[in-house]
């Protein structure tokens, strides 16, 4: 079985192989593929290939792959725009050894592009999952027409790849369902970082595990906060208080409407028809006299880490808070940077803030002038040979390095509690009034298999 992608690169090409032959990157670093930071050098990299066993060129020489792209390109007078096409072909683990996957790559790349562009081809052997990168010039060297990347010639990648596979005696997904995750999303998720999708598709696995019928499971995504509307033509879904609905059908396979159905009625559960009592969100506001609308960025920052933590420490008590700002606790640290600044420098309004902010950055420049000139300090002991100077000037600019960090971070942090100041007092407000449940708009949720619905 072998999974296939492609993209484009639409920045300078020889960053993107470059990035394929890169002895320092490893395999996590594939998130950098679309910043262009040298795909080649990446994809060639002798300690992924066994030192380049696995590495061929189609049309072109590995070693001077970048010449060639360059000339090409040059030739047909098209130098920008989409410059080149990094496609990534990966094997199930344990299925295939080494010199099978990279003929299997040789072949797939020779019968989709072999006839027009060049290519090279990379076996990367460094995971248990052995795949192939393969980098191609988005222009023709036969024509000088770009490649065209579309569904039809995806899946003709999807197909060749497929029949390759079977001719070498690997598995083949028969029928692959649903689409793909985009890449930004599938890497997020892998590194247990906060997405929209991944947020709903947790709420959907809790309501389906503690609901037996279409109607509790309902009452259990409204008690967590979601609004459902399947008043056109495909239901969605969204978080009450957020702008964007996302369809049940772009959510992944067991996530449909169907599929949801079938997996409350598969197995008999004991009766849960709701999401358990939740602690008292009134613990956020411990000490607080003033109301949201009325709190001060000191008090409102402070309330919304205790939210956050609470959130995380005792997710399952705390449910609904939990999804309404489970978003934010991937960025708590920013959190904790905001509450820290306003409170100690006392900043309760935006005005503070920005007087706050002005005086670090007058701050900032007068110490970096004062750094300069222990830096020149430094160098004018190391002429004369005096050590003590020398220790003094280096110690100085330890010191004024720091603080310099320090003010930087405050001046990036004095932006957030301005810019995010509004959304933690909507969420606060959320909390104190309990305001969690979702609705139902217009029609029946689920009436397409109301008939499987058990009464």
């Amino acid at each position: 079985m072998a999974v296939t992608k492609i993209w484009p690169v639409r920045d300078r090409f020889d960053k993107v192989l470059d990035y394929a032959a890169n002895v320092k990157k490893t395999d996590a670093d594939l998130e950098k593929l679309h910043a262009l930071d040298g795909v080649i050098d990446y994809a060639t990299d002798g300690d992924k290939t066994e030192k380049c066993f696995y590495v061929s060129g189609i049309n072109c020489l590995p070693e001077n792959a970048k010449e060639t792209f360059a000339a090409t390109q040059k030739r047909w007078g098209k130098t920008t725009g989409k410059v080149a096409f990094h496609m990534y072909q990966s094997f199930a683990p344990g299925e295939v050894d080494a010199k099978t996957a990279h003929d299997i790559g040789v072949k797939l790349a020779t019968e989709l592009f072999g006839d027009r562009f060049e290519v090279i081809v990379a076996t990367h052997l460094n995971t248990d999952h052995l795949h192939n990168h393969i980098v191609l010039n988005a222009v023709s060297w036969k024509d000088g027409l770009r490649y065209n990347d579309c569904n039809s010639t995806y899946a003709r990648i999807r197909e060749v790849s497929d029949r390759l596979c079977r001719e070498f005696g690997l598995s083949v997904i028969e029928h692959p369902q649903g689409k793909a995750k985009p890449y930004a999303e599938y890497k997020a998720e892998q590194d247990g970082k906060w997405t929209v999708r991944g947020a709903i598709r947790a709420a959907i696995d809790t309501a389906v595990r503690g609901s037996n019928t279409k109607a509790q499971f309902i009452d259990a995504m409204k008690q967590m906060g979601f609004v459902i509307d399947q008043s056109g033509k495909y239901p969605k879904i969204k978080q009450v208080g957020t702008e964007r609905f996302v369809r049940f059908k772009s959510l992944g396979e067991g996530y449909d409407i169907e599929d949801i159905i079938k997996r409350i009625f598969e197995d008999h559960k004991p009766m849960f028809p709701r999401i358990p009592d939740q602690e008292d969100p009134k613990q956020v506001f411990d000490g607080e006299k003033e109301p949201v609308a009325l709190m001060t960025f000191v008090p409102l920052y402070r309330c919304y880490n205790r939210a956050l933590n609470l959130a995380t420490e005792r997710p399952k008590a705390n449910r609904r808070i939990y999804f309404l700002i489970r978003q934010d606790t991937s960025a708590m640290r920013l959190y904790v940077d905001s509450a820290r600044l306003v409170t100690e420098h006392q900043l309760h309004t935006k005005e503070d803030v920005l007087a706050y902010r002005k005086h670090a950055m007058d701050e900032i420049d007068r110490l970096t002038k004062e750094r300069q000139e222990a830096r020149n300090a430094i160098k004018r002991a190391q002429r004369s040979g005096d050590t003590t100077l020398y220790s003094h000037a280096k110690y100085n600019v330890q010191v004024l390095t720091r603080r310099l960090a320090k003010l930087r971070r405050e001046v990036t942090t004095c932006g957030e509690v301005i810019e995010r100041s509004e959304h933690v007092r909507e969420n606060l407000r959320r909390i104190a009034e309990n305001d969690f449940r979702g609705d139902i708009i217009r029609g029946n949720f689920c009436n397409t298999v109301a008939e499987v619905e058990r009464t």
